[in-house]
């Protein structure tokens, strides 16, 4: 059985082998990060001649990323994983001690860098899909928990030693939670996970996709864990599934099918379709860049590979296509077309996050880039949204991330993660 979810649709060769898609500095600049000649706007400006960065090299090629830190703390702690395509792989937490600096004009310390460590690693069998902290640990700072997807939902706990016991032991990775909808004990037989969304509104929910074209919509406060429901939610593989932001009931999902649906799980019995290729569709056949554009010029449909919904305009859906640089910006209130493409990568995308309050979406991609969008005029027709910062890398850029309060990015990229200071 094939375990691997992306292995029709995304080139996850390049991620366990190691090998850049494009050249190394040499191509794009003596330093491994280097600003693009974007100048921001509501992003706050750099004034340092790079931006600041903070990295933490791995063992192994990473592609899962999620960043969390606690309230009581600036500590950082970032969540990797692996993409091998064989039974051995990691996943590890990484610890960011903040390196401050005075401002002297504000009579404050800001964070200049990050010092990076090992935290735990623990081995699991599959790659990991997607991994994600759990959204109450602001709340509840004790417990420390991050879900992953690969052959099933797993739930982890990070168990961090008392610093004040003499004996204490150091960090480790506990699997607090395993959950499969399936009768059978063979984990080899299971259809993969392609992705979750861990609810942020309701965190005793997570919703899970699959390439058997369901989702499923998990408790996790019961005990182990039940799946409360279970729906066929497309014609062929889910490839991502989100929540919409501050809503417990409403998510929505995008496949392998080419299309974007959205589902209430007060009334499964109907889901709105809102965007589905047509068969011919001018705007897009006057676009050759790229195969899927081509494919779309031609009346295939194009799958969809991952989508993310807006933490600051809850109508507002961003999703890429398979071996694309298009990234589609969809509004829940006109359906059917998107009201902006961005096209401004060379290579296909992989990877997309909207900001955690504010209306940017960081997106990374195999043309080594990182790019930043202010989508607060999207739209308009009079304007034109492009990159407002941005910052290239050595390899293909396989994930991206904000930290909590969105000062920060990172990114994986061969066996390295980065990160980098917005201000």
């Amino acid at each position: 059985m094939d375990n691997n979810p992306f292995s029709k649709l995304a080139k996850r060769s390049s991620i366990a082998v190691e090998q850049p898609h494009l050249q190394g500095p040499s191509r794009i600049g003596e330093s491994r990060f280097v600003s693009t000649n974007f100048q921001p706007s509501a992003v706050p400006e750099n004034t340092h001649s790079t931006p600041r960065s903070s990295s933490h090299d791995s063992r192994f090629p990473v592609y899962g990323l999620d960043w969390t830190s606690s309230a009581q703390s600036d500590i950082a702690k970032i969540a990797v994983s692996s993409f091998r395509e064989d039974s051995t792989n990691r996943l590890k937490i990484i610890k960011g001690s903040p390196i401050y600096i005075d401002d002297e004009q504000n009579g404050t310390k800001t964070t200049d860098a990050y010092e990076f460590t090992s935290m735990a690693e623990i081995t699991v069998n599959y790659p990991i899909t997607r991994l994600q902290w759990d959204p109450s640990m602001p709340l509840y700072p004790d417990v420390t928990c991050v879900a992953t997807t690969s052959e099933c939902l797993r739930v982890y706990e990070l168990l961090e030693p008392d610093p004040s016991q003499s004996y204490a032991q150091s960090p480790r990775i506990i699997e607090k939670m395993t959950l499969t909808n399936s009768k059978t004990k063979n984990f080899n037989q299971l259809p993969p996970l392609t992705s979750f969304d861990w609810n942020k509104t309701d965190s005793r929910h997570i919703i899970t996709s699959s390439i058997d074209s369901t989702c499923t919509l998990w408790d996790i406060s019961r005990g182990t864990g039940v799946a409360k429901t279970q729906l066929i939610a497309h014609d062929s593989e889910v490839f991502d599934v989100k929540f919409l932001h501050g809503n417990k009931h409403v998510f929505t999902s995008c496949s392998n099918d080419g299309s974007i649906r959205v589902f209430d799980l007060r009334s499964l019995e109907h889901s709105t379709i809102i965007y589905e290729p047509q068969s011919t569709r001018s705007s897009i056949a006057s676009i050759a860049t790229l195969s899927s554009a081509q494919d779309a010029a031609m009346g295939q449909r194009v799958p969809l590979l991952r989508l993310a919904t807006s933490n600051y305009n809850a109508n507002q859906i961003a999703a890429i296509e398979a071996d694309s640089n298009r990234i589609l910006i969809l509004d829940l209130r006109y359906p059917e077309t998107p009201i902006e493409i961005l096209r401004h990568h060379v290579a296909p995308v992989n990877s997309i996050a909207w900001h955690p309050s504010k209306n940017f979406l960081l997106t990374g991609a195999d043309d080594c880039q990182v790019l930043i969008y202010d989508l607060t005029t999207c739209g308009q027709p009079e304007n034109s949204v492009a990159p407002c910062f941005g910052f290239f890398d050595e390899m293909e850029v396989n994930n991206v991330c904000w930290n909590t309060d969105g000062s920060w990015v990172a990114a994986n990229s061969g066996r390295r993660t980065q990160a980098v200071a917005l201000m």
